[in-house]
């Protein structure tokens, strides 16, 4: 018997007995023999630290740097060095979900102030604590609107990312809501808002992504008048940094308001972990999921915070509990918090123009060339829909990463999905269009 292993031999003969097994490898029966491993661990000899740092750099240095224009839901915008060096302090690196939360005052106030400044980035009443990622903000503001208005219908537009789609699907599938999907316009790539009043008739939420999977922007302003005329709430999955220079939720009249926030101070970690966005209107409080941290006065008058909200199966009555999502992502969350903080709005401003006019200058560059065209003609932010001349997707992107670009993610066989941020220099802009005409001429 191994150390580690808690049980005395007398424990795992009751456990064999009570599960009608004769030993251990009665557990292991259904896998092959073949894969069974037997004997010791071919591990090399101990080193010291100095040679483990060098035998990591060396592995290091076989990986390929690549340019990134790959988005779909994550970017590779610049992380300042400030929001590292604050985060990796050991009193936030190793506190992580306050259970029991008014002794951690130093981490309520900064779940605190990270739900203020989402708040005002979206112009909506209430923020909170943070949720796993995008996808599950999105899906489980679904569940709230469904609360809300104790309807069990949902529509959602189809140029939301495919990926949202799968999880919403995913975590709605044990109540069965109806889902109905609104189509986008295949020359404008934006949502179809004919016949939307008829579509989001009985349903509890409209959800919209603004700017779409495409990168387009929707028309926000028709498509809320639409919905509100039919009492159906609102929900807008927003991209964080477009809110440098586009209206904000709240403008809309948006209910719910989600978002990924990676780009806000995350770096891109081979898909995470992130963190999900989550805002309403005050009316609504009590159907938000998560947490919701509180500022208050104790008896003596000194400025305390609070968990005010946490209603999870967990604390309350099953039956009345809106979530039981576990942890709020709470260094992810605080690393969002410095990065606005050290930012500040003109900073968001500038990172979203400059992000914005980077995208423009290489869809026209690629067009010019004659690379492809755009594949849609509804105005971009950041990130766009191409359709390439005369090769293929899987092929042209096997090429550029061949010559150190990653140009985008795949749409389909002749679409690619074309991101550019603020750490996109010009000289990489014109390597990517330079790189790219050579490939199609290369056919």
């Amino acid at each position: 018997m191994h150390p580690f292993i808690p049980n005395t031999p007398e424990d795992r003969e009751k456990i064999f007995k009570k599960l009608g097994i004769g030993s251990f490898k009665d557990l292991l029966k259904d896998i092959p023999e073949e894969l069974l491993y037997k004997g010791e661990i071919n591990l090399p000899d101990a080193l010291s630290e100095q040679e483990v740092l060098s035998l990591l750099e060396d592995i290091a240095k076989k990986n390929k740097t690549l340019t990134l224009f790959a988005g779909g839901g994550a970017y590779d915008h610049y992380v300042p060095q400030v929001v590292d060096y604050i985060v990796q302090r050991p009193e936030f690196y190793t506190a992580y979900t306050p259970y029991q939360a008014e002794v951690s005052q130093g981490t309520l106030q900064a779940i605190f102030e990270f739900q203020s400044i989402i708040c005002n980035l979206t112009g909506l009443d209430v923020t909170n604590a943070s949720m796993y990622d995008g996808a599950s903000a999105a899906a489980e503001a679904l569940l709230m609107s469904m609360r809300v208005k104790r309807k069990s219908k949902v529509v959602i537009s189809s140029a939301i990312n495919p990926l949202y789609k799968k999880v919403i699907e995913t975590y709605l599938d044990g109540i069965r809501p109806e889902i109905v999907y609104v189509d986008y316009d295949k020359t404008t790539g934006m949502t179809i808002t004919k016949d939307l009043d008829k579509l989001v008739e009985g349903a509890s939420a409209f959800l919209i992504q603004h700017p779409n999977y495409f990168g387009v922007l929707e028309n926000m302003a028709e498509i809320s008048r639409i919905v509100k005329s039919k009492d159906v709430m609102l929900i807008e999955h927003y991209y964080p940094i477009s809110l440098g220079i586009l209206k904000k939720p709240s403008e809309y009249g948006v209910d719910i308001a989600t978002a990924e926030g990676q780009s806000l101070g995350l770096h891109l970690n081979f898909g995470g972990p992130y963190v999900g966005l989550f805002s309403s209107k005050k009316e609504y409080i009590r159907q938000m999921p998560g947490r919701i941290i509180g500022e208050t006065i104790d008896r003596d008058g000194n400025k305390g915070y609070v968990m005010t909200l946490q209603t999870r199966e967990q604390h309350i009555r099953r039956e009345r509990a809106t979530s039981n999502i576990c942890s709020n992502q709470n260094l992810c969350a605080l690393r969002t918090l410095i990065y606005l903080s050290t930012v500040g709005k003109e900073g968001l401003r500038e990172v979203a123009k400059a992000s914005f006019a980077r995208a423009h200058y290489l869809a026209e560059k690629l067009e010019e060339k004659g690379v492809g065209h755009l594949a849609f003609k509804g105005r971009f932010f950041n990130e766009f829909a191409f359709i390439l001349n005369g090769v293929s997707t899987d092929t042209f992107i096997e090429k550029m990463v061949d010559r150190g670009i990653m140009p985008g993610v795949k749409i389909d066989d002749a679409t690619i999905l074309v991101a550019v941020t603020e750490k996109r220099l010009k000289e990489e802009l014109d390597e990517y269009v330079k790189t790219a005409t050579e490939i199609i001429k290369e056919r």
